[in-house]
């Protein structure tokens, strides 16, 4: 069974345009995880790929983890949902283990191969793969064995007639200057992304607090012990987007400020 893992943007919309309308992959079924953050033009861009596949006869599934969403997620803790340094965690746990989780039940007879859209020039990211304990799926990576880089993605989906933007959360933290403007001008989208670092700037004092109340409690890692935080990132000067300006990591509001008046000029 070889599976696309589709997640809606540029390079996994080029391996499935491409076995589409070029060259068969030997794709069987084709799978989105919806974390339920999603851009607005992510979810058009799956819903526009999941009517091909049901013209072409390839079985398109979207999954989702269940208990709550990503966002509902992060508010509820108080967290981004990935600090500087950090690995990706959200990802993991939103994407990569809700597919895992419904292969498993749904073909758990049958040797699985995952298509993952990496692009050429990405060699490091499959050399640091590492598979998850228990994992005996093989992986291939289309984009790199037809040696295509993100601007080749771009040309195949712009001669078959498709815009595809970058796909994440609308709050992720790795968001470029041009990226964040464009969520500027989702009012939706920037209410969920205000609300997210709220709850970080509110829970991060609070969290830090308890750790000091009780007194300063470390384990053998020098980590603090689980809802109890060792530092005050927020009063630190972590925010929500990692991207600086001018050397400093701006504020969700700070970023509003910034580009309502770029807007303006």
């Amino acid at each position: 069974m070889r599976i696309l893992s589709f997640g809606g943007g540029v390079d996994s919309s080029a391996i499935l345009a491409y076995h589409l309308f070029s060259v068969d992959l030997n794709i069987d079924h084709v799978v989105f995880a919806d974390t339920g953050a999603e851009s607005k033009s992510t979810y058009a861009n799956v819903e526009r790929f999941k009517g091909l596949c049901a013209d072409a006869g390839l079985p398109f599934t979207v999954v989702s983890k269940g208990g709550e969403t990503i966002t509902e997620w992060v508010t509820r803790l108080g967290i981004v949902p990935v600090m500087a340094g950090g690995s990706h965690v959200c990802s993991k746990k939103y994407k990569g283990d809700v597919i895992a989780a419904w292969v498993a039940d749904s073909f758990p007879a049958e040797k699985i191969t995952y298509l993952i859209g990496i692009e050429a020039n990405e060699g490091k990211r499959t050399a640091a793969f590492t598979k998850p304990k228990g994992d005996d799926a093989d992986y291939e990576y289309p984009l790199q064995d037809l040696g295509m880089t993100r601007q080749d993605c771009l040309d195949l989906l712009e001669v078959e007639g498709f815009e595809v933007a970058k796909s994440s959360c609308v709050f992720c933290p790795f968001m470029s200057h041009a990226e964040i403007r464009d969520l500027r001008n989702d009012p939706d989208a920037w209410e969920t992304i205000k609300l997210v670092e709220r709850r970080f700037s509110e829970e991060s004092p609070r969290k830090h607090q308890a750790w000091i109340d009780a007194g300063q409690p470390l384990n053998a890692g020098g980590r603090c012990f689980k809802g109890h935080w060792r530092k005050d990132a927020w009063a630190e000067g972590t925010r929500l987007f990692i991207r600086k300006h001018n050397g400093k990591q701006l504020s969700v509001a700070e970023w509003e400020h910034l580009i309502d008046s770029e807007n303006a000029a």
